[in-house]
């Protein structure tokens, strides 16, 4: 589960996620930040309480910046790469550029991502890229894999985030033709159908799996369709369950996720998922996340 999902200091998010079930957390920068807890501190208290730092997040303005800029992008990278060697964490999540003045080229944006990840390779980082649905130039999976493939480098990977992906209108059986590992991670969060720009529907009313009207069975099958089995995150914006005790919403996103597990591993074996997985997806289904 991501930190942002719930409410609290961070001390309390970490301790209400573990006590739901989960192994693993997505750290949110600015949870850390503002906790007060040196970076050590932090890896210490999830490993007391058997959490894995699955994914630090978000890094921005990475790629599709001025050529004279990329160089401070380096930096900036290099110091959370400081960071997340004192929390143990080795993959970082890079999101889209969303600025106006995000560069159009698909080759740039490539060798941009490129460096970052020869540099995060370096010191044993792995480089996991998303494209927010209201990226300037990037802003659909398929516009993600398309930079990857030109990019063509072992230590970038695709995050698959259902709320991007259906709430932007794609197919989630386009995920079909993913080759093995092309998946770095995969984040999970329903919504309601609301007629509202996509930026504030996203930060205010994503949902847990079950409670709104995305097809997650069917997309996060797709996306396991390619052999993937990490980590499934809850990844959810909404103000209201922040403002409700952490320990009663972890749980609560705990039990949504295990009922989307089993209502796609119910899918696979029904076969059903043979229309967005084909064989690939007849298989079980790992729970990463939750233990």
């Amino acid at each position: 589960m991501a930190t942002v999902s719930i409410g609290g200091t961070l001390e309390e998010k970490i301790d209400a996620i573990a006590r739901a079930g989960f192994d693993g957390i997505e750290l949110l920068d600015d949870d850390l930040r503002r906790s007060g807890m040196s970076a050590e501190e932090c890896a210490s208290r999830c490993a007391d309480r058997g959490l894995a730092i699955e994914l630090y997040q978000p890094f921005r303005r990475a790629e599709g910046v001025p050529r004279r800029e990329f160089g401070e992008v380096l930096s900036r990278l290099r110091r959370e790469i400081e960071v997340m060697r004192r929390l143990g964490a080795d993959s970082i999540l890079v999101v889209s550029n969303t600025d106006p003045d995000a560069v159009g080229s698909r080759d740039l944006s490539a060798a941009q991502l490129s460096a970052l990840g020869t540099m995060a390779s370096e010191y044993g980082i792995a480089v996991m890229f998303e494209a927010l649905a209201w990226g300037t130039r990037i802003s659909r999976v398929a516009d993600a894999r398309d930079v990857l493939r030109r990019a063509d480098h072992p230590n970038l990977s695709l995050v698959v985030d259902t709320f991007h992906l259906l709430a932007g209108g794609e197919d989630a059986g386009g995920l079909e033709d993913l080759s093995h590992d092309a998946v770095g991670f995969i984040q999970l969060a329903d919504a309601p159908r609301l007629p509202m720009d996509l930026l504030p529907w996203s930060r205010n009313h994503r949902c847990f799996p079950g409670e709104g009207d995305l097809d997650l069975v069917g997309a996060t099958a797709a996306a396991l369709s390619s052999g993937y089995d990490g980590p499934l995150s809850l990844e959810i914006f909404n103000p209201a369950y922040r403002e409700r005790p952490p320990r009663e919403v972890a749980r609560r996103g705990f039990e949504a996720l295990r009922r989307l597990i089993d209502q796609v591993e119910d899918a696979v074996a029904s076969g059903a998922a043979d229309r967005i997985g084909g064989a690939r997806s007849a298989r079980p289904v790992r729970i990463g996340a939750s233990r």
